[in-house]
């Protein structure tokens, strides 16, 4: 990849984790203090309950899920993408699930100051066959405690050339690390199908749709609460489009479930 491209991608990287890991605002909650981090960061309340923690995992499961941000259409055997994107869904940082898992650096240090919760990220896919892709992805607040990984496969069901329309299965998994507190792990499995217009030679556009279904699972591993484990399955539609204009892939996409999130994706194919 040329040195430009590879500036201009940490360039957007890094200004996306200045808007996105900001906050700010207040709101009429008390909030949980510990200086130890910049920002606010995972760790749980003594007075976090177990209706609460069953709504953190289930909510917590829509808000770090591992979008497609892509179309039905497999990449090609030896083909790649690298991006970077970035999603945010929508919460209640006022509720207990949330305020009594994180903990601020000062008592005006609100979660989200109003806004929704988002994270930015890096995505790597690769076509393995002409079937089949796998892709990773990587995020970190340094400023905090915490960051996800996470990792997908892709299996193109149908790819009619002809009249461009394709059908695709994909399984994903994303898994929290850094806090001491506890575990989360994010299970997904879309079926989802585009169709792509060509508009020139170098640019087409593809819009998609989709169903999901996640497995999110939690554990605490804290003295200061004894909550059981908590499994929560759901469900979230989608709809999205890829617009590709020569090597450069741009995506959006709006997800429908308990909170709604949207998520945009910057790559380059090669």
């Amino acid at each position: 990849m040329k040195p430009k491209m590879m500036t201009f991608i940490a360039a957007a990287l890094a200004l996306l984790q200045s808007s996105v890991f900001a906050h700010g605002g207040g709101k009429n909650v008390k909030l949980h203090v510990n200086p130890k981090w910049d920002e606010c960061s995972f760790q749980l309340d003594p007075s976090l309950t177990q209706k609460q923690w069953r709504q953190f995992t289930r909510e917590a499961g829509l808000v770090a899920y591992f979008r497609p941000l892509t179309d039905a259409m497999p990449l090609g055997t030896r083909n790649y993408e690298f991006s970077i994107l970035k999603w945010e869904t929508a919460i209640d940082e006022t509720e207990g699930a949330w305020n009594n898992t994180f903990v601020h650096p000062d008592s005006l240090h609100s979660l989200t100051g109003g806004e929704p919760l988002g994270f930015p990220g890096l995505t790597f896919r690769m076509g393995v066959t002409e079937r089949l892709d796998i892709g990773a992805y990587w995020t970190q607040n340094f400023a905090a405690n915490y960051g996800f990984w996470g990792a997908q496969i892709q299996y193109s069901l149908i790819n009619d050339l002809k009249k461009n329309w394709a059908a695709s299965a994909r399984l994903s998994l994303v898994s929290l690390y850094g806090p001491e507190d506890l575990n989360l792990n994010i299970y997904g499995v879309d079926l989802m199908a585009s169709k792509k217009y060509t508009l020139l030679r170098w640019a087409s556009v593809s819009p998609y749709a989709g169903i999901s279904t996640y497995l999110s699972s939690s554990h605490e591993k804290t003295a200061a609460v004894n909550l059981h484990d908590e499994n929560t399955i759901g469900v979230q539609s989608m709809i999205g489009v890829l617009t590709q204009i020569s090597k450069a892939r741009i995506a959006a996409e709006y997800n429908f479930a308990r909170v709604n999130s949207f998520s945009i994706k910057l790559g380059v194919a090669f």
